[in-house]
């Protein structure tokens, strides 16, 4: 009876359900119930029969799915969101972002998307979004719609999220500004994704599957993954956990993964922005072995030029890039300043310039700009991740860069 429980849960919702005989059965009991059965053995003989019947499903859903969702869950994950995602989508210029909640639960994930959204983009109101949130479970999508939450889930919460609930009988209530941002609907994740796809791309900027896979059976979450991938724009992030990233189950050609296993980037063939992203996850490499300190003789910095104002920092960055590649160093050396000229705290470009005039053996600038990035650095949250680093937090850079500290140059 078990066993073709079991078959039953697989074949409908890809879970492989392993839970203590007893519990099970207290879980089986219930639904059957609910479905009108007197009898255990008559109701699981009627399953085959059954799995199609959207009674059937939801029972079923409401008792074996896990709903375990709290706002702002694997804080790492909305740093790198925040950090490394949004900047990446505002320099598109489009005024657009797609991102889907797949097992959202009753929504926090989602919510929690759409206030560091709101926090991080002024103009948020202008854009075209498509924010989804789907689930398995008829209930979590009604609980998510109202948007009420117990003190239960907010367990990991940053402070400034409060201007965004109002307390209702001892229970919190997002605001409508966020409310109005998001959508959601029921959707099994082993069906295929076309009922979810927004409707002016029919690809998404972004797609998380963040603690749901774990229950799968590892064929099922390949095949779920890879319908998913499908369904992603070029550039654009399939977002997991570290723990459901093995397994081959993540394995794309073309793509690239964030050093902590939070997020999948899809890249159609290799390209310069492939090059670029692999240049700025060695940086640290480069930082270790090229930007020493020691005692060099003192000599004037160059005046910074004056950039043009209609490019911004990040496109003098990426030409800067793409000009140490090339060996064009000089003219690196000026998108690098005239990136530092709009943001004299871009950490990345103190950085990459410091290696690139040390090389020069101009070691007082390389210095200084390595002390202006560690300065900088000192007035992040150690947890942070560092803008274009490629998830490097601000930690893990700052001690890479006071191990340079008594070394000697080459």
């Amino acid at each position: 009876m078990i066993e073709e429980t079991q078959t039953f849960l697989l074949d409908v919702f890809g879970w492989k359900i392993e839970i203590h005989e007893p519990t099970f059965e207290a879980k089986l009991g219930r639904v059957c119930k609910e479905l009108g059965f007197l009898e255990l053995d008559s109701c699981v003989k009627s399953l085959k029969d059954l799995q199609k019947d959207a009674k059937t499903l939801q029972a079923f859903s409401r008792e074996f799915s896990v709903g375990e969702t709290y706002f702002f869950r694997d804080l790492k994950f909305f740093d790198y969101f925040k950090s490394v995602v949004i900047p990446q989508i505002v320099q598109k210029n489009e005024r657009k972002l797609s991102v889907w909640s797949v097992g959202c639960g009753s929504g926090e994930e989602l919510y929690s998307i759409a206030m560091i959204l709101r926090e991080s983009i002024p103009n948020i109101d202008e854009w075209n979004l498509f924010l989804l949130g789907t689930d398995v479970n008829p209930e979590a999508i009604d609980k998510a719609k109202k948007g009420v939450f117990t003190q239960f889930s907010f367990r990991q919460t940053p402070q400034w999220y409060k201007s965004y609930f109002k307390a209702l009988d001892g229970k919190f209530e997002i605001s409508s500004k966020i409310k109005k941002m998001v959508r959601f609907k029921y959707h099994n994740a082993i069906d295929e994704p076309y009922g979810c796809l927004p409707p002016d791309s029919l690809k998404f900027d972004l797609i998380l599957i963040k603690n749901v896979l774990i229950y799968f059976d590892k064929q099922k979450a390949k095949t779920v993954v890879n319908s998913l991938f499908g369904v992603i724009k070029e550039g654009g992030y399939l977002a997991t956990t570290p723990a459901e990233y093995g397994g081959g189950i993540f394995d794309f050609p073309n793509s690239l993964r964030s050093p902590d296993g939070y997020l999948v980037q899809k890249l159609s063939r290799p390209n310069e922005e492939i090059a670029v992203l692999q240049e700025e996850r060695q940086i640290f490499k480069t930082v270790i072995e090229n930007v020493l300190e020691s005692e060099p003789p003192s000599e004037p910095e160059p005046k910074q030029p004056k950039p043009a104002p209609t490019e911004d920092k990040y496109d003098y960055y990426h030409k800067a890039l793409k000009s140490v590649k090339e060996g064009d160093v000089e003219k690196a050396k000026i998108f690098f300043r005239r990136a530092l000229y709009l943001d004299k705290d871009f950490v990345m470009a103190h950085v990459v310039l410091a290696n690139v005039l040390k090389k020069e053996k101009k070691f007082e600038s390389a210095i200084k700009h390595v002390d202006n990035a560690k300065a900088k650095l000192l007035t992040l949250e150690p947890q942070d991740v560092v803008e274009l680093s490629g998830g490097i937090t601000a930690s893990d850079l700052l001690a890479m860069l006071d191990a340079i500290k008594g070394d000697a140059f080459e």
